[in-house]
């Protein structure tokens, strides 16, 4: 009996292995295919420049406590994001656009 368990047992887990399949590794994106998010290097890490527009929202995720994004909608109505570190301080010099269309 318990040898038709284990047969059983691993003969579930080889079915549950080929069926599933590998995700793709997902990286930082620079925005160069379409479909990709688009970055801009803030001109200074010090302060917020005002062409960011309006603080629509700031978030944060439970894997990094730390780090807030802040939202903006700029002047033409797309959003900015630009990370931010609680803790220390410290802004990220990559921000993120996402365009209106």
């Amino acid at each position: 009996m318990r040898r038709f368990v284990l047969l059983t047992v691993g003969l579930a887990l080889c079915l549950a292995m080929t069926a599933c399949t590998r995700l793709e590794v997902v990286g930082p994106k620079d925005g160069g295919k379409p479909g990709e998010l688009p970055k801009q290097k803030l001109a200074t890490r010090d302060a917020l420049p005002a062409e960011l527009g309006d603080l629509v929202g700031v978030t944060s995720s439970a894997d990094h406590p730390n780090w807030a994004q802040a939202w903006f909608m700029r002047p033409d109505k797309s959003i900015a994001v630009v990370w931010i570190n609680s803790r220390t301080g410290y802004m990220l010099e990559d921000m993120l656009i996402i365009p209106r269309r």
